[in-house]
Protein backbone atom coordinates (compact mmCIF):
# COMPACT_ATOMS: atom_id res chain seq x y z
CA UNK A 1 0.00 0.00 0.00
CA UNK A 2 1.42 3.44 -0.69
CA UNK A 3 1.85 5.57 1.77
CA UNK A 4 -0.27 8.96 1.07
CA UNK A 5 -0.39 11.83 2.82
CA UNK A 6 -0.48 15.91 1.32
CA UNK A 7 1.80 17.44 -0.74
CA UNK A 8 2.44 20.92 -1.79
CA UNK A 9 0.21 22.36 -4.09
CA UNK A 10 3.07 23.56 -6.23
CA UNK A 11 4.37 20.38 -6.74
CA UNK A 12 1.57 18.65 -7.60
CA UNK A 13 0.87 20.84 -10.31
CA UNK A 14 4.07 20.69 -11.66
CA UNK A 15 3.61 17.17 -11.67
CA UNK A 16 0.70 17.30 -13.49
CA UNK A 17 1.96 19.79 -16.23
CA UNK A 18 4.84 17.19 -16.56
CA UNK A 19 2.95 13.84 -17.22
CA UNK A 20 -1.54 14.77 -17.14
CA UNK A 21 -2.94 15.39 -20.33
CA UNK A 22 -4.17 18.21 -19.35
CA UNK A 23 -2.55 21.54 -18.36
CA UNK A 24 -5.69 23.37 -17.23
CA UNK A 25 -6.59 23.17 -13.42
CA UNK A 26 -10.07 23.45 -11.72
CA UNK A 27 -11.10 26.41 -9.92
CA UNK A 28 -10.87 25.56 -6.29
CA UNK A 29 -7.79 23.05 -5.71
CA UNK A 30 -8.33 22.25 -1.79
CA UNK A 31 -6.58 19.17 -0.28
CA UNK A 32 -3.35 17.68 -2.55
CA UNK A 33 -2.03 14.10 -1.48
CA UNK A 34 0.60 12.22 -2.84
CA UNK A 35 3.36 10.34 -2.29
CA UNK A 36 7.34 10.22 -2.76
CA UNK A 37 9.57 7.14 -3.99
CA UNK A 38 13.20 7.38 -4.55
CA UNK A 39 12.91 9.43 -7.73
CA UNK A 40 11.26 12.40 -5.90
CA UNK A 41 7.28 12.77 -5.86
CA UNK A 42 5.65 10.04 -7.69
CA UNK A 43 1.84 10.64 -7.63
CA UNK A 44 -0.50 12.85 -6.70
CA UNK A 45 -4.72 13.52 -6.30
CA UNK A 46 -5.90 17.06 -6.25
CA UNK A 47 -9.13 16.80 -4.53
CA UNK A 48 -11.78 20.38 -4.39
CA UNK A 49 -14.75 21.17 -6.29
CA UNK A 50 -15.99 22.08 -10.12
CA UNK A 51 -17.42 25.50 -10.47
CA UNK A 52 -20.67 24.65 -8.55
CA UNK A 53 -19.49 22.60 -5.86
CA UNK A 54 -23.16 22.72 -4.09
CA UNK A 55 -25.39 22.30 -7.11
CA UNK A 56 -23.24 19.34 -8.11
CA UNK A 57 -23.75 17.22 -4.95
CA UNK A 58 -27.20 18.04 -4.68
CA UNK A 59 -27.94 17.15 -7.89
CA UNK A 60 -26.57 13.14 -7.04
CA UNK A 61 -27.40 13.02 -3.45
CA UNK A 62 -29.68 15.65 -2.47
CA UNK A 63 -29.52 15.67 1.29
CA UNK A 64 -25.50 16.46 0.82
CA UNK A 65 -23.40 19.53 0.88
CA UNK A 66 -20.86 20.94 -0.06
CA UNK A 67 -18.46 19.90 2.84
CA UNK A 68 -19.94 16.48 2.56
CA UNK A 69 -17.89 15.22 -0.67
CA UNK A 70 -14.46 16.07 -2.49
CA UNK A 71 -14.23 16.03 -6.35
CA UNK A 72 -10.95 14.52 -7.76
CA UNK A 73 -9.56 17.67 -9.56
CA UNK A 74 -6.56 15.99 -10.91
CA UNK A 75 -4.66 12.26 -10.79
CA UNK A 76 -1.46 11.65 -12.14
CA UNK A 77 1.69 9.27 -11.13
CA UNK A 78 4.52 9.70 -13.33
CA UNK A 79 5.32 7.45 -16.17
CA UNK A 80 7.63 4.94 -14.83
CA UNK A 81 5.55 3.90 -12.36
CA UNK A 82 3.35 0.22 -12.13
CA UNK A 83 0.54 0.55 -14.06
CA UNK A 84 -1.45 -0.11 -10.59
CA UNK A 85 -0.33 3.27 -8.66
CA UNK A 86 -3.22 5.44 -9.46
CA UNK A 87 -5.41 2.54 -8.03
CA UNK A 88 -2.99 2.34 -5.10
CA UNK A 89 -3.14 6.07 -4.92
CA UNK A 90 -6.92 6.18 -4.95
CA UNK A 91 -7.47 3.53 -1.99
CA UNK A 92 -4.84 5.99 -0.30
CA UNK A 93 -6.39 9.15 -0.37
CA UNK A 94 -9.43 7.33 0.67
CA UNK A 95 -7.90 6.12 3.94
CA UNK A 96 -6.49 9.40 4.91
CA UNK A 97 -9.77 11.01 4.39
CA UNK A 98 -11.57 8.97 6.79
CA UNK A 99 -8.74 9.17 9.02
CA UNK A 100 -8.41 12.91 8.66
CA UNK A 101 -11.58 14.39 7.43
CA UNK A 102 -14.36 11.64 8.67
CA UNK A 103 -16.94 14.43 7.87
CA UNK A 104 -16.35 13.64 4.29
CA UNK A 105 -19.02 11.03 3.07
CA UNK A 106 -18.80 10.86 -0.63
CA UNK A 107 -15.52 11.33 -2.87
CA UNK A 108 -16.80 12.08 -6.82
CA UNK A 109 -15.56 12.23 -10.20
CA UNK A 110 -15.65 12.19 -14.43
CA UNK A 111 -13.71 9.97 -16.51
CA UNK A 112 -12.57 11.96 -19.67
CA UNK A 113 -14.23 9.88 -22.07
CA UNK A 114 -14.26 12.50 -25.12
CA UNK A 115 -10.35 12.15 -23.74
CA UNK A 116 -10.67 8.30 -24.81
CA UNK A 117 -10.54 7.55 -21.53
CA UNK A 118 -14.01 5.12 -19.99
CA UNK A 119 -12.91 5.46 -16.12
CA UNK A 120 -10.63 2.36 -15.86
CA UNK A 121 -9.05 3.26 -12.84
CA UNK A 122 -11.94 4.00 -11.08
CA UNK A 123 -13.32 0.47 -12.47
CA UNK A 124 -10.49 -1.00 -10.67
CA UNK A 125 -10.50 0.75 -7.87
CA UNK A 126 -14.55 -0.83 -7.07
CA UNK A 127 -15.73 2.91 -7.45
CA UNK A 128 -19.30 2.94 -8.68
CA UNK A 129 -20.41 4.13 -12.28
CA UNK A 130 -23.27 6.83 -12.72
CA UNK A 131 -23.98 7.12 -16.10
CA UNK A 132 -22.51 9.82 -18.48
CA UNK A 133 -23.10 13.28 -19.66
CA UNK A 134 -23.04 14.38 -23.51
CA UNK A 135 -20.01 17.34 -23.51
CA UNK A 136 -18.01 19.06 -25.77
CA UNK A 137 -14.83 20.64 -26.74
CA UNK A 138 -13.13 22.61 -29.57
CA UNK A 139 -10.21 21.94 -31.54
CA UNK A 140 -7.76 24.03 -33.25
CA UNK A 141 -6.16 23.20 -36.70
CA UNK A 142 -3.26 22.04 -34.83
CA UNK A 143 -5.15 19.68 -32.28
CA UNK A 144 -5.14 21.82 -29.70
CA UNK A 145 -8.42 21.83 -27.14
CA UNK A 146 -10.08 25.06 -26.36
CA UNK A 147 -12.55 25.00 -23.26
CA UNK A 148 -16.43 25.44 -23.71
CA UNK A 149 -15.89 27.90 -20.96
CA UNK A 150 -12.88 29.84 -22.31
CA UNK A 151 -15.32 30.44 -25.38
CA UNK A 152 -17.78 32.16 -22.82
CA UNK A 153 -15.54 34.18 -20.95
CA UNK A 154 -12.91 34.98 -23.41
CA UNK A 155 -15.15 35.36 -26.79
CA UNK A 156 -18.45 35.91 -24.93
CA UNK A 157 -20.56 33.20 -26.90
CA UNK A 158 -19.91 29.39 -28.08
CA UNK A 159 -22.47 30.08 -31.07
CA UNK A 160 -21.59 28.32 -34.50
CA UNK A 161 -21.01 31.71 -35.75
CA UNK A 162 -18.32 31.99 -33.09
CA UNK A 163 -16.36 28.73 -33.36
CA UNK A 164 -16.40 28.69 -37.46
CA UNK A 165 -15.04 32.18 -37.22
CA UNK A 166 -12.06 31.16 -35.57
CA UNK A 167 -11.24 27.95 -37.74
CA UNK A 168 -12.20 25.46 -34.80
CA UNK A 169 -13.88 22.07 -35.08
CA UNK A 170 -16.48 21.23 -32.43
CA UNK A 171 -16.24 17.79 -30.58
CA UNK A 172 -18.70 16.20 -28.93
CA UNK A 173 -18.51 12.98 -26.69
CA UNK A 174 -19.20 11.52 -23.27
CA UNK A 175 -17.97 12.39 -19.38
CA UNK A 176 -18.57 9.36 -17.33
CA UNK A 177 -19.17 9.86 -13.67
CA UNK A 178 -18.24 7.78 -11.10
CA UNK A 179 -18.41 8.27 -6.66
CA UNK A 180 -17.21 6.01 -3.94
CA UNK A 181 -18.68 6.21 -0.68
CA UNK A 182 -16.35 7.13 2.87
CA UNK A 183 -19.47 6.42 4.88
CA UNK A 184 -20.78 3.21 6.48
CA UNK A 185 -22.98 0.80 5.30
CA UNK A 186 -26.25 2.16 6.62
CA UNK A 187 -25.76 6.01 5.51
CA UNK A 188 -24.45 4.76 2.00
CA UNK A 189 -27.95 2.56 1.77
CA UNK A 190 -29.72 5.50 2.26
CA UNK A 191 -27.61 7.88 0.04
CA UNK A 192 -28.08 5.23 -2.81
CA UNK A 193 -31.96 5.79 -2.09
CA UNK A 194 -32.28 8.91 -2.41
CA UNK A 195 -30.06 9.43 -5.51
CA UNK A 196 -31.59 10.20 -8.61
CA UNK A 197 -28.45 8.27 -10.22
CA UNK A 198 -28.44 4.63 -10.91
CA UNK A 199 -25.05 3.70 -9.47
CA UNK A 200 -23.71 0.81 -10.75
CA UNK A 201 -20.86 -1.64 -11.17
CA UNK A 202 -22.05 -2.12 -15.11
CA UNK A 203 -19.04 -0.13 -16.07
CA UNK A 204 -18.50 1.29 -19.68
CA UNK A 205 -15.62 0.11 -21.86
CA UNK A 206 -13.87 1.48 -24.85
CA UNK A 207 -16.76 0.12 -27.40
CA UNK A 208 -18.51 2.74 -25.08
CA UNK A 209 -16.57 5.65 -26.39
CA UNK A 210 -18.34 7.38 -29.47
CA UNK A 211 -17.55 10.96 -30.78
CA UNK A 212 -19.38 13.76 -32.69
CA UNK A 213 -16.91 15.98 -35.28
CA UNK A 214 -18.66 19.13 -36.58
CA UNK A 215 -16.29 21.57 -38.59
CA UNK A 216 -19.51 23.89 -39.72
CA UNK A 217 -20.97 21.85 -41.94
CA UNK A 218 -22.65 19.39 -40.20
CA UNK A 219 -21.53 16.64 -37.51
CA UNK A 220 -20.15 13.20 -38.15
CA UNK A 221 -19.67 10.21 -35.75
CA UNK A 222 -16.93 8.42 -35.63
CA UNK A 223 -15.45 5.64 -33.14
CA UNK A 224 -11.67 6.71 -33.58
CA UNK A 225 -10.76 9.49 -31.13
CA UNK A 226 -9.70 12.53 -32.16
CA UNK A 227 -6.18 13.79 -31.99
CA UNK A 228 -5.70 16.43 -28.94
CA UNK A 229 -2.17 18.03 -28.48
CA UNK A 230 -1.69 19.93 -25.50
CA UNK A 231 0.84 22.83 -26.35
CA UNK A 232 -0.52 25.75 -24.89
CA UNK A 233 -0.29 28.10 -28.18
CA UNK A 234 -4.06 28.80 -28.45
CA UNK A 235 -4.31 29.97 -25.14
CA UNK A 236 -1.31 32.39 -25.58
CA UNK A 237 -2.00 34.03 -28.75
CA UNK A 238 -5.47 34.41 -28.10
CA UNK A 239 -4.71 36.00 -24.56
CA UNK A 240 -2.46 38.44 -26.07
CA UNK A 241 -4.40 38.70 -29.05
CA UNK A 242 -7.17 42.49 -28.59
CA UNK A 243 -10.30 42.01 -28.56
CA UNK A 244 -11.32 43.93 -31.24
CA UNK A 245 -10.08 41.09 -33.51
CA UNK A 246 -13.10 39.09 -32.47
CA UNK A 247 -15.55 41.66 -31.58
CA UNK A 248 -17.55 40.97 -34.72
CA UNK A 249 -17.52 37.21 -34.22
CA UNK A 250 -19.19 37.81 -30.63
CA UNK A 251 -22.91 39.30 -32.08
CA UNK A 252 -24.29 35.90 -33.35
Amino acid sequence: MIAVDTVPLKQAKQLCLAYHYSDIFPPHCMVCLGFYDGQGIGGVAIWGWGVRPKHTIQLLFPSLDTPDYWELCRLCCRDDLPRNTESQLLAGCADWFRQNQPERKVLYTWADGIRGKPGYVYQGSNWLYGGYINTEIYLTENHEPVHPRLMITRFGSRSKEVWTGMGLRRIRGKQFRYCQFLCGHKQRKKLLGESPINWTKRYPKHDDLVWRIDAGEGSRETRNPPRIERSGQFRQSAFHTPLPLFAGLTNG
